[in-house]
């Protein structure tokens, strides 16, 4: 079984992926893919509301991971996250985790 992340950011899609492929590098194998998208298209503001966003992201990082690395693949998931500048929102899947406003 395979869990999936995605982080929605302020920065734009060459500043996060920069930073994704040192955190990935740092996971050490953790995650099984992950990327970057810099066109969210046109609904991604109307979903973004449904989290309680008022405004769209820049663009979204989708990371992977199997469950057998779930606890150290999480933490460096977490860890990434929160280095970001600016305004983020994770999601497991489709289930809010967390949201920081800047």
């Amino acid at each position: 079984m395979a869990i999936e992340y995605f982080i929605y950011s302020d920065l734009d899609k060459v500043e996060v992926e920069r930073r994704l492929i040192v955190a990935a590098d740092a996971a050490n194998g953790l995650w099984e893919s992950w990327g970057v998208r810099g066109d969210l298209g046109p609904f991604h503001e109307e979903i973004m509301e449904e989290y309680g966003v008022g405004k769209g992201f820049k663009s979204q990082v989708y990371c992977r991971h199997y469950k057998e690395h779930s606890v150290r693949a999480r933490e460096a998931m977490l860890a990434f996250f929160e280095s970001l500048p600016r305004r983020k929102l994770l999601l497991n899947g489709d289930v809010f985790v967390a949201f920081r406003p800047e």
